[in-house]
């Protein structure tokens, strides 16, 4: 079973330089090679980002290659849509700050609507997570066109094949953790999601058709997610 994962960039990077490009000096893709030559300072994609969401989401996908295939992209305001062992260099820049407009705009220079569709084309994913907030969301396009199978998102859509979960927050116990990775002080369904869900199939005999058996009951899911939750107040 292959599970494609999208999570956004952060403003907390494991390396910086006092010349990191911003905004209006990435004005394609192309100048990330470029930067790439100009700076010492790069990282790979799964380690260049260190915002909660980020280390949550590589925290889990550790453990879900235990069971199944993973594949981990990130929607980067500075370069696109870019795979976890892609080499980066720090820079400074994110949808955060910008208009609708403007998000849409860069999204296009970045060809990032096309990249989403080409990698779910070429993955053909058994189930998409799409851990953005409605910014980066709204950088994919029409995300929600061609969806080929369940996809895990945080905003509301037609499709059939999409779960929207709540993008509430909780506050648990100061020190909680799960299987030894610590769990947010203060965190929304996006950020442990996929660690909370880790922990539920970690004790299933058989992972991958319990997985499949809570995507076709969307409503058991986000029962037992938030039963987990409640229960590390």
């Amino acid at each position: 079973m292959k599970i494609v994962i999208f999570t956004s960039c952060s403003q907390r990077k494991s390396s910086s330089h006092p010349r990191r490009p911003k905004c209006n000096e990435l004005t394609s893709k192309d100048k990330k090679e470029i930067f790439l030559q100009l700076m010492t300072e790069n990282k790979t994609v799964k380690d260049m980002f260190r915002g909660s969401l980020n280390i949550s989401i590589t925290q889990a996908i550790r453990l879900l290659r235990l069971n199944f295939e993973v594949k981990y992209y990130v929607v980067s305001a500075g370069f696109g849509i870019v795979e976890e062992n892609e080499m980066i260099p720090p820079y400074d820049c994110s949808f955060l700050q910008m208009s609708a407009e403007d998000i849409k705009t860069r999204a296009e220079i970045l060809q990032i609507p096309q990249d989403f569709q080409t990698i779910i084309d070429t993955e053909k994913p058994d189930l998409i997570y799409l851990a953005l907030n409605s910014y980066y969301q709204l950088s994919l396009g029409n995300w929600d066109d061609n969806l080929p199978c369940k996809t895990i998102a945080y905003f509301n859509s037609n499709n059939q094949n999409v779960i929207t979960f709540p993008e509430d927050h909780i506050t648990y116990q100061e020190g909680s953790s799960l299987g030894g990775l610590p769990i947010h002080a203060s965190s929304g369904f996006k950020d442990d999601l996929l660690l909370l869900t880790t922990r539920y199939l970690k004790e299933s005999s058989n992972p991958i058709d319990a997985l499949k058996e809570l995507l076709d009951n969307p409503e058991d899911l986000i029962y037992t997610i938030n039963t987990i939750r409640k229960n590390l107040q």
